[in-house]
């Protein structure tokens, strides 16, 4: 960083020692940035050029510092776009709690983090199945070998969480936001994503017997104003999950486990499902335009139908050979006329009308 550009932020930072009303009703200038809605206490907070801008964490707040102005050009041009939205579909209140207010709960036996926002907080390897943690934030916290199998986490929001190892089979994460987490080796077998909102790299994800119905993990093109961030799940395992009704266009699902899985009436535009097992899954219904099936294996798949209008020019799909019609034999094409000729014998008049084009 040249000398010009650190005199321009320092003399920026301090044109004000005042706080006025916060920029973006309070929301957390670098999640804005990034194409992310999160609403703060405005506890941490810096003053630019007289205004002052709130953020979620001393993280956030230090990415702020790096280089303030491109943030807040991108924090600005996704608050402008999306500002009837983020009025509308801002983060519940929570209450703020430090490292230690966490770990007393965590050690107690009646663990309860609903309704708080723990973001960017630590607990690496911690067991917290025992936690109910119904819309809590883990924004940006560190849940890196944590152990959440079974847990209550509805409408938990997870945004920018560190995922590696972490074990959340079977905990029910309904309505739970996930946008941007580090995952790796994530364990969401048997887990309920219903209406669940995610978006990130998985890599070698566990998510099957998973239930994920409604759940939205396309790629919203109108909500990313820093490029296409998408659901990515290269080699990731779904089998036998209930995607039924949800959301996963342009996802890349390449060399993925989808056996057994029901697809049916999901938005798969554009998703690659190159060299992907979906022997015996369900895409009744499924919207498969464009989506790449190069390689992809059908066998026993059924609703086959619905891969009409899949970019054959990227792929040809194995055992997905819809079967036609096979068309009537000259002797069951004669035996149906005589059969039609003797109806009409039975009755002259029918014959006679049928000839001069009458209707009855």
């Amino acid at each position: 960083m040249n000398i010009i550009k650190q005199l321009t932020i320092v003399i920026g930072l301090m044109l004000s020692s005042h706080s006025y009303a916060a920029e973006f009703n309070n929301q957390c200038t670098n999640g804005l940035s990034q194409g992310i809605s999160f609403t703060t206490n405005c506890e941490i907070k810096e003053v630019f050029g007289g205004k002052t801008y709130c953020f979620s964490g001393e993280a956030a707040r230090a990415a702020f510092l790096a280089n303030p102005q491109e943030v807040i050009n991108k924090a600005s041009a996704f608050y402008a776009k999306n500002a009837d939205k983020a009025v509308k579909d801002v983060e519940p209140e929570r209450e703020k709690i430090s490292q230690a207010d966490a770990l007393k709960q965590i050690n107690s036996t009646n663990c309860d983090l609903s309704n708080k926002d723990a973001g960017y907080l630590e607990f690496d390897k911690m067991d917290l199945r025992h936690c109910k943690m119904v819309n809590t934030s883990f924004f940006g916290a560190y849940l890196r070998g944590a152990n959440l199998s079974g847990a209550n986490m509805q409408k938990s929001y997870l945004n920018l969480a560190r995922l590696e190892d972490a074990n959340l089979s079977g905990a029910d994460l309904t309505d739970a936001t996930i946008f941007q987490a580090i995952f790796d080796k994530t364990n969401f077998q048997g887990a309920n994503l219903t209406n669940a909102r995610m978006i990130g790299t998985l890599g070698n994800v566990n998510m099957s017997d998973a239930t994920v119905i409604r759940g939205r993990f396309g790629l919203d093109i109108g909500n990313q104003p820093m490029g296409a961030m998408r659901f990515d799940a290269i080699g990731g395992k779904f089998a036998h999950t209930n995607f039924e009704g949800a959301d996963i266009n342009r996802s890349n699902f390449r060399f993925a486990d989808f056996r057994g899985a029901n697809l049916r009436n999901t938005d798969l535009f554009r998703a690659d499902f190159s060299k992907a097992d979906l022997t015996g899954a369900d895409i009744t219904g499924a919207k498969f335009g464009e989506a790449i099936l190069d390689g992809t294996i059908m066998t026993n798949v059924k609703g086959l139908e619905a891969i009409k209008g899949y970019e054959e020019s990227k792929g040809k799909c194995v055992d997905c050979t819809i079967t036609a019609a096979q068309p009537e034999s000259k002797a069951e094409t004669l035996q149906k006329v005589s059969a039609i000729d003797m109806m009409t014998a039975e009755n002259p008049a029918v014959k006679v009308c049928n000839i001069r084009g009458a209707r009855f």
